[in-house]
């Protein structure tokens, strides 16, 4: 089958019927309350979609959980991170319902789990069951709410198909009092071929919605211009209730011209593509709380099949749109068929520009005539008049003694009158009907060569190498970017004139800068002359491109990279910076930043740190990354082999090796040495506070009572830890006994007797 083909299946299938509101199938709801929802199902979860929907508990634990089917037990899940304690139904329909973060189990499924922790002496269980091993009836109690795993009390619940894919419960028969419409407040563009930048010197712009005077309908207050390949994000979120959590939209659709270019249902998710969260969201928007931003066309590598249209969604991308005015509508719409609509119109012009200057005249008393010739499709445009801009610093402003009249056959003529107009960089500035403004052709002005009075500043972007020149110079010149890789010259790159002050290129991913160490500009293009500015200090490292690569920061960091752990090739800043004073912060290392803080990974990546030996035999340290936020370090080690500290990451940030020789400390505890207590049920809870390393997993906690293993019931976020006794406790002596291990392995213990006895007569009301 051909692409062609394939791309027209596709794009039948999401035009084709699609459910406006939930399916015949009706279910129960797993709590007998009114349904609030904190989180809806594709929500954007940091390397993954979120597969079901949070049920609001009003803040509290305990709330009766019930079967909405018939059906037996499928499988266990119990962790102190994810879903806490898990529970899966299969139901006799042929689902499965899954629900997490719960607080207990009930009856003999309860019973079951803690027989099955304690023969395995771990808290940390994943079993599934034989079929009708432990049976559950429809609207059965089977657990009750809580927040174990992440997040604040509440109930994650999901629905998955008889082979484990999630759908969506909204679309898949539970139902709700939605009378609510989709939201949108921001509209983003983002341009995708090779050297296009906006008018903002960026690769990407958002703009605020503005809503009409039509419930549900939004619009913009700008009419853009285009003539290269761009994508539309579009901020937008759903409610189930005014006032309520925001969630993502169920289903959007891009129509240009009324013709249906991309869209994207929330009917179902797969866990092989999930990674595509990443992709399918603006990420870099996503991780910066604005967690609604959705990409409407599809990114190299994003697989997950809930999305598509033609040419991936872009506009502009194979010829399809006419030079002229074009609409784009947006429709967004909840599992109910509550809908909300996003249009504007935008131009589309040539390639190149509107107006090409064809001849220039100098006549005598100072006076130059500049003729242009229009593009042959011009008068789509709907242009109301032309005006001609001279430059100045960073403004556009009118000069004096110019007039721009019209000549046959559509030319144009633009008389300056005065001396140094042969030094004076202008601008044609088209302006269309619906305030439309087109910066077109500049001319005149840019001279050939000036000194080389420039700074050179770069930025790392999600998609290629930003770099600008800034100029000191009053005037304007040709200027060329060199890149090095020590003393050989990679490439010579010609930035775009923005104005006299600036001078912006952007460079995508490309095999040839596969490590830049030098940047050089200067203010003409002649090879022959040396640039005589440059920056010495840049190490750029272009990744993903290859397999087996290991780009050194210096000589104790090192990243290894391979093809697959990106969606496509990108480049990466690398730093290293000495710390004063480090061993007094209990840093081992120099700090490494890894630049862009936050890009796209398929999977980790790894990175080694080679730290001195001696310092690691006698204090315990691993790689962390900087919680710029909470200016703290994070431990994010996985494995110490000799004096290398090893760890994967799907980020940058800053890292350094960190010193843990401080050991956990157990806080609160509710029992006291040589006490007495009348409980015959007496729980033993506490706080652990660790100051760098925490906790790896539940057998880092040991807690025995008598000799005999608890099960440890730990709260990593609170900290919070709870041990409950397997059977009732006898009256008299007994020992406690607590352990804890945190992953730099520092151990605290701690060992106490205390007594349990009956309350006397006299004590007795």
């Amino acid at each position: 089958m051909n692409n062609l083909s394939v791309k027209f299946l596709l794009l039948l299938a999401l035009t084709g019927p699609i459910l406006s509101g939930p399916s015949s199938w009706a279910a129960d709801w797993p709590v007998n309350r009114e349904i609030d929802l904190s989180s809806g199902f594709g929500d954007f979860r940091d390397g993954h979609f979120h597969a079901g929907i949070d049920l609001r508990t009003g803040g509290r634990i305990g709330e009766p959980v019930e079967s909405p089917v018939a059906g037996y037990v499928w499988r266990l899940y119990m962790s102190y991170t994810g879903y806490g304690k898990g529970l899966y139904i299969m139901g006799d329909d042929g689902r499965l319902y899954v629900y997490g973060h719960l607080s207990k189990f009930s009856g003999n499924i309860g019973q079951m789990v803690r027989n099955t922790q304690s023969a395995a002496r771990r808290y940390y269980l994943d079993i599934r069951l034989p079929r009708d091993s432990i049976r559950v009836a429809k609207g059965e109690l089977i657990a009750y709410s809580g927040q174990t795993g992440i997040g604040a009390p509440h109930l994650h619940f999901e629905l998955r198909s008889g082979d484990n894919v999630p759908l969506n419960p909204l679309s898949h028969g539970f139902s709700l009092a939605d009378r609510v419409a989709p939201v949108f407040t921001r509209v983003g563009f983002q341009m995708v071929d090779d050297s296009s930048l906006f008018d903002t010197g960026r690769r990407k712009m958002f703009r605020e919605t503005v809503a009409t005077a039509s419930a549900g309908q939004y619009g913009l207050d700008t009419l853009f211009y285009f003539n290269r390949p761009f994508g539309i994000i579009v901020d937008v979120y759903d409610q189930m209730r005014t006032g309520g959590m925001k969630q993502a939209v169920y289903r959007l659709r891009l129509f240009v011209d009324d013709d249906l270019r991309y869209e994207v249902r929330m009917d179902t998710l797969d866990f092989e593509t999930t990674g595509s969260v990443r992709l399918e969201y603006d990420y870099v928007e996503a991780i910066a709380d604005r967690k609604r931003t959705r990409r409407l066309f599809k990114q190299p590598g994003n697989d997950w099949p809930g999305s598509g249209g033609a040419d991936l969604g872009l506009i502009g991308l194979s010829g399809s749109e006419s030079v002229g005015r074009h609409r784009v509508r947006i429709e967004a719409e909840d599992c109910f068929g509550n809908s909300s609509q996003l249009s504007f119109p935008f131009l589309w012009g040539p390639a190149g520009d509107v107006y090409a200057l064809d001849s220039i005249a100098e006549l005598p008393d100072d006076i130059t005539e500049f003729y242009f010739t229009p593009h042959a499709s011009y008068k789509s445009l709907g242009i109301d008049s032309v005006s001609i801009l001279r430059n100045k610093n960073e403004r556009w402003g009118r000069p004096e003694n110019l007039r721009v009249l019209p000549l046959a056959g559509d030319r144009l003529k633009c008389r300056v009158v005065g001396s140094g107009v042969d030094r004076v960089v202008l601008r044609l500035f088209v302006f269309t009907e619906g305030n439309g403004m087109i910066r077109d052709n500049v001319f005149n002005g840019i001279e050939k060569q000036l000194p080389d009075r420039l700074d050179i500043m770069h930025e790392v972007v999600e998609d290629g190498l930003l770099l600008t020149v800034e100029s000191r110079n009053r005037r304007a010149s040709e200027t060329r970017l060199e890149l090095y890789d020590g003393d050989v010259l990679l490439g010579v790159e010609y930035p775009r004139f923005f104005d006299i002050k600036r001078y912006i290129c952007f460079i995508p991913p490309q095999e040839k800068y596969e490590r830049i160490t030098r940047i050089a500009a200067a203010q003409n293009r002649d090879l022959t002359r040396k640039a005589s500015v440059s920056v010495d200090t840049v190490d750029i490292a272009l990744v993903g491109h290859r397999d087996g690569q290991e780009v050194a920061v210096d000589e104790f960091m090192t990243l290894h990279v391979d093809r697959g752990n990106f969606y496509q090739p990108r480049f990466l800043e690398l730093r290293s910076h000495s710390i004063p004073m480090r061993t007094a912060l209990k840093i081992n290392s120099f700090r490494y930043d890894i630049l862009p803080p936050a890009f796209v990974c398929r999977s980790p990546f790894e990175m080694s740190l080679n730290v001195p030996s001696v310092n690691v035999s006698v204090i315990p340290c691993g790689l962390c990354w900087l919680d710029q936020d909470e200016n703290e370090w994070v431990w994010i080690n996985d494995t110490v082999q000799g004096n290398i500290l090893r760890t994967g990451s799907q980020g940058g940030g800053s890292f350094a090796a960190v010193f843990d020789g401080d050991a956990p400390e157990i806080k609160s505890l509710n029992i006291h040495d040589g006490r007495t207590y009348h409980d015959f049920n007496l729980p033993v809870t506490f706080f652990i506070v660790d100051t760098l390393s925490g906790i790896g997993d539940d057998r880092d906690i040991v807690v025995k009572l008598d000799g005999q293993w608890l099960i440890p019931e730990y709260d990593p976020e609170r900290g919070f830890c709870r041990a409950q006794p397997l059977t009732s406790l006898k009256a008299g002596k007994h020992h406690l006994g607590i352990m804890i291990t945190d992953r730099a392995g520092n151990v605290t213990e701690q060992y106490l007797n205390f007594f349990v006895g009956t309350k006397s007569k006299k004590g007795r009301k």
